[in-house]
């Protein structure tokens, strides 16, 4: 599948075998070209194995990606947008995947990576049965008019996003062609990030990402950047 219909499929794994990914997708997933946010912000990424990592989740998987940052404006952002798109390329692999925000690498087998700061964890390999979604009802999101000014089909893959806890944080604001992309008020900014990667993707040949001069007050809510989308979805 291509990565704009794993948007309408993908799901969170959290079962998942014991068989690591073996070296030659590893490889391949390593070559993976990411789409920055902000092309300017440093990012280091690194797959790492699971004696790497503490965390107390109940399942485990033998490798996971560990993702650190540059830490500055739009880092986290920035850090959503590009991993989301290796989300669904994980998933269009068959692999099953959840982002991982209670983990931590563990420093006695892991060093710093300098001039960064850790920001997440990607838990991928192998899932146990099918990791896929196959009945469309099953997402469960906010409404269209919950998210946006108006109802807009194309922010439906924005409204798909997955989000810490489900707290969907993003909110938008049409201007003509242009949208305007907030985030709750001491909400996760990452998570606003996944869903503009989600926009990207179904977009991509006319996404543009840009700070826009004049931007709406949104009452409780904090101003990420402004996306031109084109006319209709890809």
């Amino acid at each position: 599948m291509t990565l704009n219909e794993m948007i309408y499929k993908r799901k969170s794994c959290r079962s998942f075998t014991n068989v690591p990914v073996d070296s030659a997708m590893l490889e391949t997933i390593k070559a993976f070209p990411m789409k920055p946010l902000y092309p300017e912000i440093k990012v280091h990424w690194d797959i790492v194995r699971r004696n790497q990592v503490k965390c107390i989740c109940p399942w485990t998987t033998p490798q996971l990606i560990a993702v650190y940052s540059e830490e500055t404006d739009g880092w986290l952002e920035n850090v959503g947008f590009l991993f989301q798109q290796m989300d669904l390329y994980l998933q269009s692999l068959g692999l099953g995947v959840c982002w991982l925000g209670m983990g931590r690498m563990n420093p006695k087998t892991t060093t710093q990576v300098a001039g960064m700061q850790f920001v997440i964890m990607l838990a991928f390999g192998h899932p146990k049965g099918d990791q896929l979604r196959h009945d469309f009802m099953a997402f469960k999101r906010k409404t269209p008019e919950q998210i946006a000014d108006q109802a807009d089909p194309k922010l439906e893959p924005a409204r798909l996003a997955p989000s810490a806890v489900n707290g969907q944080p993003w909110y938008f604001v049409h201007n003509g062609d242009t949208v305007h992309a907030y985030c709750k008020h001491k909400g996760n900014r990452l998570d606003v990030g996944i869903a503009l990667a989600h926009l990207y993707v179904a977009n991509a040949e006319t996404f543009r990402f840009f700070k826009a001069d004049h931007i709406p007050f949104v009452p409780g809510y904090e101003y990420i950047g402004s996306v031109v989308l084109g006319k209709e979805m890809i």
